[in-house]
């Protein structure tokens, strides 16, 4: 007799729709009618939909060898223990850069002697999607992955920038779910060099920092207060952009404050925007003042919704080295009581886990392991997504 038969259909579908996806893609081969049920569209979207509950994140770890590194989904409460992992967890190897996830499928990088090739890898499935390359001869300025939700595409824009043009910044965008390639826009609206970094994707929109009326200032001079940064905000549906000022607290505060060992505020190393508790957030490293703040903009568009969330020393996150630290929020937990911060240093391994306890503003700390590299700030869910065009 068949599990189908035994079980009414309702309290079957209610067993599978917890299972894990590696444990679905095993039940597939059970029958027919399980491998129907399971690829249905509307279960994958229900099965999407109860992990969400269940947030991982991706981890890179350096292999024994400390000649190349992997990256591996795991819940944040795996940093502990890195031998638990299994040669069917890792993606891929060094020579791919994580760009972005959405709806359990990510956007990878891949660096070659042509250029990059940017691609979908479903990390559980093991299945793969797409294929868009930009060339070297491509002077690329920052990248984005985001999901446009009007037109169920998985699209990387590129911000390109060139010389000696009335537009230096171009941007292009492609779908990685559809045979389309490459589609100009509307031009980046700022320039990305002071503050670049990878788009943050929110609300069915990627987002840069950026400084408009570039051409008033001179590189070499980085006397430019944060009145003069914006973020640029790129609609995926409309393939606009719009521009959004940060806190006017901020007005008359150096960029050069936060600067690490050199001129420019680099973004993909230690982001100063990101998303934290589902709202568009900045992170703030002042290596004047050995202060860190966090700003939120509570609601999304709303230049007047910014919300320090948090403002403290580095005595008090328990930090003693200033220069050299990178401070990135994860997370909040315990129902947003508790801010999970990455404390790590360029081209260094992550040094520890702050916990701060925005209720009790008290600090813990988590042990990890000695080949964590770093934690990708993006959440990611196991599902059965496969994009078609």
């Amino acid at each position: 007799m068949l599990l189908e038969d035994v079980l009414c259909e309702d309290i079957l579908l209610e067993i599978l729709l917890r299972l894990p996806v590696a444990s679905l893609m095993r039940f597939k081969c059970v029958s027919k009618y399980f491998q129907s049920l399971i690829l249905d569209p509307c279960f994958v979207t229900m099965h999407l939909q109860n992990s969400r509950r269940s947030t991982n994140f991706f981890l890179r770890y350096l292999n024994g060898d400390k000649t190349s590194w992997f990256v591996v989904p795991s819940p944040i409460t795996s940093i502990e223990d890195s031998t638990s992992f299994f040669d069917d967890d890792i993606i891929h190897a060094s020579k791919d850069n994580v760009l972005g996830s959405f709806n359990g499928l990510v956007c990878l990088g891949e660096w070659n002697e042509k250029g990059i090739v940017f691609y979908l890898w479903n990390p559980v499935t093991k299945e793969e999607f797409g294929n868009l390359t930009l060339t070297k001869k491509d002077n690329v300025a920052m990248l984005g992955f985001g999901y446009d939700n009007s037109r169920h595409t998985y699209n990387v824009v590129a911000i390109v920038y060139h010389l000696n043009s009335d537009h230096p910044f171009r941007t292009f965008i492609g779908s990685l779910n559809d045979e389309s390639g490459w589609r100009e826009i509307q031009g980046f609206l700022a320039d990305p060099f002071i503050v670049e970094g990878d788009g943050i994707y929110l609300n069915n929109t990627l987002n840069w920092l950026g400084i408009p009326n570039y051409n008033d200032y001179e590189y070499d001079d980085i006397a430019i207060s944060f009145d003069g940064v914006v973020i640029a905000s790129l609609d995926l549906e409309t393939e606009t952009y719009t521009q959004m000022l940060l806190p006017h607290e901020l007005n008359g505060v150096f960029i050069r404050d936060f600067c690490y060992l050199c001129e420019e505020l680099h973004s993909n190393e230690f982001p100063l925007v990101g998303v934290l508790g589902g709202c568009l957030s900045l992170f703030l490293h002042n290596r004047r003042t050995k202060c860190f703040s966090i700003w939120q903009m509570k609601e999304f568009g709303n230049q007047k919704s910014w919300t320090l969330l948090l403002n403290t020393s580095l005595q008090d996150l328990g930090i003693n080295t200033n220069i050299y630290s990178i401070l990135l929020p994860l997370c909040m937990i315990e129902n947003d009581r508790d801010i999970v911060i990455i404390h790590s240093s360029l081209q260094d391994c992550v040094k520890q886990i702050i916990i701060y306890d925005l209720k009790n503003n008290t600090v813990t700390f988590r042990n990890i392991t000695q080949n964590l590299l770093w934690i990708y700030p993006f959440h990611y869910v196991e599902s059965l997504v496969c994009p078609v065009a």
